[in-house]
């Protein structure tokens, strides 16, 4: 796991309308940070910008004291230190659970990895590993998406609405699992709209008309 240090100053981005207007914001291994705000109010474009997956129009973004820029490929760098976990799971359905969790480390030759046995009884997914994950229920899914999440050993986590399809058994699990790898040192920022997930996070924002609050 790397040391994470990520700074956000006056980010701005716009669509049609602004979204994002002044937008502040500091994560390193002891953040955890909850981000709650209206459907359309710029959660998942702040999570897909602090991603490296989406570019921005105004203001500055240093990971790890590089500054980050449009228009230049960070794929590297965000295979090295993010795990990305989605409400849709987006796992491969043709894979097995076994190939959806291993398959970060095709792209990654150089950095280790977490023990894929250890990382699957943590997970308790082992009985699953051979099946396809159409076959599987939401928790079960979003199991094995965290694993394919944490098999690189990410310094930072993002979590996008990742208990959305849960139950609520599911969802507290899924929490405690989230819980236990911030212990670990890893930052995690999760957007959600369930105020009851954003209070096991340490530091809790409003995204409202384009800011932090």
């Amino acid at each position: 796991m790397n040391e994470l240090n990520i700074g956000i100053s006056h980010l701005q981005k716009s669509y049609l309308r602004p979204v994002l207007q002044d937008v502040n914001l500091s994560v390193t291994n002891d953040s955890y940070i909850s981000i709650l705000g209206k459907s359309g109010s710029g959660k998942s474009t702040l999570l897909n910008i602090l991603g490296l997956v989406e570019g921005y129009d105004g203001g500055e973004y240093l990971f790890n004291g590089i500054r980050i820029r449009n228009y230049v490929d960070y794929s590297r760098l965000r295979l090295e230190n993010i795990g990305f976990i989605f409400q849709s799971y987006n796992l491969i359905p043709t894979l097995s659970c076994r190939e959806n969790i291993l398959l970060p480390t095709l792209y990654n030759r150089h950095n280790g990895v977490q023990d894929f046995e250890e990382l699957v009884e943590l997970l308790d997914v082992g009985p699953l590993l051979q099946q396809k994950v159409t076959t599987l229920s939401g928790g079960e899914k979003q199991r094995v998406a965290i694993a394919r999440a944490l098999i690189l050993d990410p310094s930072l986590i993002l979590a996008d609405e990742p208990t959305g399809n849960l139950d609520h058994k599911n969802r507290d699990m899924i929490m405690h699992l989230l819980a236990r790898e911030h212990e670990k040192g890893r930052a995690v920022v999760l957007i959600t709209h369930d105020v009851e997930l954003a209070k096991a996070a340490k530091t809790n924002y409003m995204l409202q008309d384009g800011r932090l609050q």
